[in-house]
């Protein structure tokens, strides 16, 4: 996808996760689905238990525009959902990437959601306000990737806070990915057109700083 910012959790975001995956579980108890103030946080419920503070969230009814802050605001889909989706067209599989982003292209926000099923990997995209798939694409490959987990060993809202200690600006995409035996978040910020890319290691909580 990525027609819009080079990409990288609301979500991110601002945004709710709960999953339960073939080949990867991610319940989700750690975020609201979409909120106008706060640290975004893309799962259910806030986690309590984390240390993590998170308002209550807020319905969004009017949709995203192209200049919406994901740390402020979420789509109608939750990144959950979308996985739900990608998974049910993929006939599940390992989930090893979801992004967030806008697509110019398209004129809209959508997730990228990436799942490897019997040599096959699956580059699906979901409309972030209609849940509908905008884009179903396949290769064969005989790669292997790690399941990445939403909600383990790094919820996003830990994994937001580590970042926006070194991004400032508006948070215009996100995303959680597996790719050589390492998994990251990765967080792209605008500040009035300054971009920065901040990744966060979810093993080490190395945080690294592109822009």
């Amino acid at each position: 996808m990525n027609t819009a910012s080079p990409a990288p959790f609301a979500a991110v975001v601002a945004l709710t996760f709960s999953l339960t995956l073939a080949g990867c579980t991610g319940g989700s108890e750690d975020a609201p689905p979409s909120q106008t103030s706060g640290d975004p946080v893309p799962t259910q419920s806030d986690d309590t238990s984390s240390g993590q503070s998170s308002p209550a969230p807020s319905a969004n009814t009017t949709g995203l525009p192209e200049d919406a802050d994901l740390s402020r605001n979420s789509p109608r889909v939750t990144p959950d959902e979308a996985i739900a989706t990608a998974q049910k067209a993929a006939g599940d599989g390992t989930l090893h990437a979801i992004e967030l982003d806008y697509d110019r292209r398209d004129g809209a926000w959508q997730y990228e959601v990436k799942i490897l099923k019997d040599r096959t990997d699956f580059d699906i995209d979901v409309d972030a306000e209609t849940g509908k798939i905008v884009k179903n694409e396949k290769d064969t490959t005989n790669d292997t990737e790690k399941a990445i987990d939403l909600k383990s060993p790094m919820i996003y809202g830990e994994a937001f806070d580590l970042a926006s200690d070194q991004g400032k600006g508006r948070l215009t995409g996100w995303k959680l990915e597996s790719d050589d035996d390492r998994t990251e978040y990765q967080f792209d910020f605008d500040d009035n057109g300054t971009e920065t890319e901040v990744s966060v290691d979810v093993d080490s909580k190395r945080v690294t700083v592109d822009g």
